[in-house]
């Protein structure tokens, strides 16, 4: 649309221009107006002096961005865009819109846009009646949109766009302006107009209205038929908004060619009711929920140039999309079905759409073969994507392909095992992207011929061997920005020499040896990220680093450097993350305080000397990652690491630390509250594919960290890890109770170090702890009950101190095995096997009174007594009454009398009490 809009801005200005040169009495500018501008001018920042030609005592007719009209020295144009606006870093105005503009009252045409100028339109704008142009695109402008801009009825077009602070109550305004042609009010908060279309249907000018991420929900679709209103909308885009249900849009116009709804909230299926838009040439509906296939009516598209339709839930086989397109539909140019759920073979029939220039449809569920059929007449095809799909390309070595590709990406398929011959022909290719494709023998030196137009290359994830030849050809010179990545792969020999514009250079997880003495040759300045980790690479680092001034991310981790670490990192004033681990560098650390932007610093396992300096908690105020653990530093913990309030991991592990923890580690705000905002750790990486910038892709950093207990490495989770490792070390005193403020901490490990004191009765508060570990300290007193509260704690180490008491009794603590707590003598209860006294009393005394007293007198001769008093006393009565009749007639004569005299007092105790009842009545 910005083409559109900016050809229209020119037709107006060529005229107006043509008509004043055509007049010979030239005038100079109107004094009033030329104050007007200065005025105006006071009110804007200008850092880059790029109005520095107004100046008051000259013509402002000659000023930049001034034209006048000759016959009446009028300022009729505007124009204050900036220039090379496709530059990352553009020289650009800002400030206010001052209202000494609106004096400038013959103005036609007012171009203010790619600018930062900041606060609200002037209300007053709506009286420049003579405008036809007014763009205000890309700024930052905020508040509501001035309804004086209703009265602007000359205007042809109006460009609100990319300001995201603006916003409109509603739109009736809009309807007056009766001569638009383009309208452009993307980012502007519309969440609140209850009618949209209404004021839109009263422009029978209008051909081109963008409506991007404006917060729309639905159209109030009450009124009268749109499709005899919007009689000259020819494009139509309403991405970025909360649409859910398309069908509204197929009465809008029957000349529309181009409607945008990607990135909005469509579900369901793709609705049957494209007859009526038989003109379109653009449909992009990606980034949704769509679901099911393409429908039967797209067979009416027969204009259909970019079908976009990817990021999507679409379902069913290729092959039918193939049929629901219109039979005629040969001048397709783009066509995207990606990331949807698209599965069988690549349908033959593909290579009917001979006019197609781009084909992506990565991140589906294809399968089977590609071979030569597909590609036969795909003369015009330029851009392939089919990465990550089971496809496997069996195209033969002497196959030339009909097109020349500028971009291939191929990742996670099968292109293997030898490298794919056919890339031979393809001289053009500016990316490629061929990882994890199983390619498993050497680069063909016909490779390299192919290289100095290649922008992006990835071979990564391969088992691609041998050595790179000794130094790469140069790169074309409108190629500015590189990303090779060589890694995961079986590559070996010395470093060759890279291409001065190289960007980004990742050759890590290879056997690459020897020195790196190829990097210092040449003069790097482009180069922002550089991984060599994983290699074999030996040898002293020399002092050339001051030449990589714009590198942000270094990885020279695991291989064999040893030496000083050059005092030339110091100057590294854009490193972001510094990997030095695993080497075997010595002497003390190199200054690095300059090295303000640092996020992530890891020199562990080396042999690093001296004290940790203080200026990197003076100094590294960015400091995420800190990771100094398996060297030789010496000294205490500097009390200035606590001004660290971003850093997540701290790990001085490993080391020969002396003193005290600090007190003031509760200063970490990172570690302190749980809503800190967690920035990721990456680097993107981008570059231009022709007029395109690309996005190559994010490159995640990397950290080894002991996490309970085993060490684990971490990439695209680590921003979310927080932990404190100040293990083996021999640091003493107590455990600051501070610490226990550091509510978001998951990990803490104090183990083996000379620790005494109480473990603080508070740390259940450290609410989101894992993994906790005290073991090999000299701390004493009881566990703390608080400790029970710690819901998310799976791993925890008390071993070996000098703790004592009842293991708290809860569920949490008790799930633990006893060798959390061995080591202990005076620790008792469960998991442990030793049971503490108060339990053995609750066990015995709440039973039986005083029975602890009596058990010293039971015995084994207490049972023998027992029971020879009770044969003695049985036998000596009963064996008497059996041996003598005598005495057992007498016996059982006397148990007779006894029951007969019970019986008989009995009876009479009956009948007494009969007589008292009878004499009672």
């Amino acid at each position: 649309m910005f083409t559109c809009r900016f050809y229209l801005f020119c037709l107006v200005t060529i005229l107006y221009i043509c008509l004043c040169v055509g007049n010979s009495n030239i005038k100079k500018c109107v004094e009033a107006e030329k104050n007007a501008l200065l005025k105006f001018k006071a009110k804007l920042i200008d850092k880059n002096d790029l109005l520095s030609s107004w100046k008051g005592q000259e013509d402002c007719c000659i000023w930049k961005g001034v034209t006048c009209d000759n016959s009446t020295g009028h300022v009729i144009l505007l124009d204050l865009r900036p220039p090379n606006i496709n530059l990352d870093i553009i020289p650009q105005l800002g400030g206010n819109i001052d209202s000494s503009l609106c004096e400038l009252q013959n103005l036609i045409s007012l171009d203010l846009s790619f600018n930062q100028l900041e606060g609200k339109i002037p209300q007053c704008i709506g009286s420049l009646v003579q405008l036809t142009y007014l763009d205000l695109d890309n700024n930052g402008l905020v508040g509501a949109i001035p309804h004086s801009l209703g009265n602007l009825s000359n205007l042809q077009i109006l460009d609100l766009g990319n300001n995201e602070f603006l916003f409109a109550n509603h739109l009736e305004w809009v309807s007056t302006l009766s001569n638009l042609t383009y309208l452009d009010l993307s980012y502007t908060n519309l969440s609140q107009v209850v009618d949209i279309l209404s004021p839109l249907t009263k422009l029978h000018f209008v051909e081109y209205v963008e409506l991007d991420f404006c917060e729309l929900h639905q159209f109030n679709l009450k009124s009268t038929p749109l499709i005899k209103s919007f009689n000259s909308l020819l494009s139509f885009s309403l991405r970025g908004n909360y649409f859910s249900s398309l069908s509204w849009m197929f009465n809008v116009s029957k000349v529309i060619t181009h409607l945008d709804l990607s990135s909005n909230s469509l579900q369901q299926s793709i609705p049957d009711g494209f007859k009526n838009m038989s003109s379109l040439e653009c449909l992009l509906l990606s980034n949704n929920k769509l679901q099911g296939s393409i429908p039967k009516s797209f067979q009416s598209l027969c204009q259909l140039i970019t079908l976009d339709l990817s990021y999507n839930k679409l379902s069913g086989q290729f092959s039918d999309y193939m049929q629901h397109l219109c039979s005629e539909g040969h001048d397709i140019i783009n066509l995207k079905l990606s990331d949807n759920q698209l599965n069988g073979t690549l349908p033959y029939n593909i290579g009917q759409l001979s006019k197609l220039q781009s084909l992506s449809i990565h991140s589906n569920k294809f399968s089977g073969i590609i071979n030569e059929s597909h590609f036969s007449n795909l003369s015009n095809l330029r851009y392939l994507y089919v990465d990550k799909n089971p496809l496997s390309f069996n195209l033969s070595s002497n196959w030339i392909p009909p097109f020349q590709l500028s971009v291939l990406s191929a990742s996670s398929c099968n292109l293997g095992p030898k490298f794919p011959l056919w890339l031979k022909h393809q001289w053009k290719l500016m990316l490629l992207q061929i990882s994890n494709n199983g390619i498993s023998n050497y680069f063909p030196e016909w490779f390299w011929d192919l290289t100095p137009g290649l922008a992006y290359l990835n071979v990564s994830h391969n088992k691609l061997s041998g050595a790179l030849p000794k130094s790469i050809p140069s790169m074309k010179p409108r190629i500015s920005e590189i990303t090779w990545d060589f890694s995961f792969n079986n590559l070996s020999g010395p470093l060759p020499s890279f291409p001065p514009q190289i960007t980004l250079l990742s050759v890590s997880n290879n056997m690459f040896s020897g020195s790196i003495s190829s990097l210092c040759g040449s003069s790097y300045q482009n180069l922002a990220y550089l991984d060599l980790s994983n290699n074999s690479l030996s040898g002293r680092l020399l002092d050339y680093w001051g030449q990589f001034q714009n590198l942000q991310v270094l990885n020279l981790a695991t291989n064999n450097f040893f030496g000083r670490i050059p005092d030339s990192f110091g100057t590294l004033q854009s490193i972001e993350t510094i990997h030095l681990n695993n080497n075997n560098f010595t002497g003390e650390f190199p200054s690095l305080a300059n090295c303000s932007n640092l996020k992530l610093m890891d020199f562990g396992d080396n042999n690093i000397e001296g004290a940790i300096p203080t200026w990197v908690g003076e100094n590294l105020h960015q400091m995420i990652i800190l990771r100094l653990r398996s060297n030789k530093f010496q000294g205490s913990i500097p009390k200035s690491l606590c001004n660290l309030s971003h850093v997540q991991v701290l790990d001085l592990s490993n080391n020969n630390i002396i003193g005290n923890i600090p007190q003031c580690l509760d200063h970490v705000t990172a570690l302190s509250n749980t809503t800190f905002s967690r920035e990721p750790i990456s680097y993107e990486t981008h570059g231009y594919i022709g007029f395109e910038d690309y996005n190559f892709g994010s490159f995640s950093d990397k950290a080894i960290l002991a996490w309970k207990g085993e060490n684990r490495e971490y990439g695209k989770n680590l921003r979310f890890l927080t932990a404190i490792d100040l293990s083996c070390n021999q640091l003493n005193g107590q455990i600051p109770q501070s610490m226990t403020i550091l509510i978001a901490l998951a990990s803490l490990n104090l183990s083996s170090n000379n620790l005494t004191g109480f473990i603080p009765n508070n740390i259940g508060h450290m609410e989101m702890l894992e993994s906790l570990d005290l073991s090999k300290n000299y701390l004493s007193g009881t566990i703390p009950e608080s400790l029970s509260n710690l819901s998310f704690l799976s791993y925890l180490q008390l071993s070996f101190n000098s703790l004592s008491g009842k293991i708290p009794s809860s569920t949490q603590l008790r799930t633990f095995d006893a060798y959390t707590y061995i080591g202990n003598p005076k620790l008792c209860g469960p998991p442990l096997s030793k049971d503490c006294p108060e339990d053995i009393n609750n066990t015995y005394g709440n039973d039986v009174e005083g029975e602890d007293d009596d058990n010293g007198f039971i015995s084994f001769g207490f049972y023998i007594s027992i029971g020879l008093g009770f044969f003695i006393g049985f036998w000596g009565v009963c064996g008497t009454l059996i041996l003598k009749t005598s005495w057992r007639y007498a016996y059982f004569q006397f148990f007779n009398n006894v029951c007969d005299w019970i019986y008989v007092q009995l009876l009479l105790f009956i009948a007494r009490m009969k007589r008292r009842f009878q004499v009672q009545d």
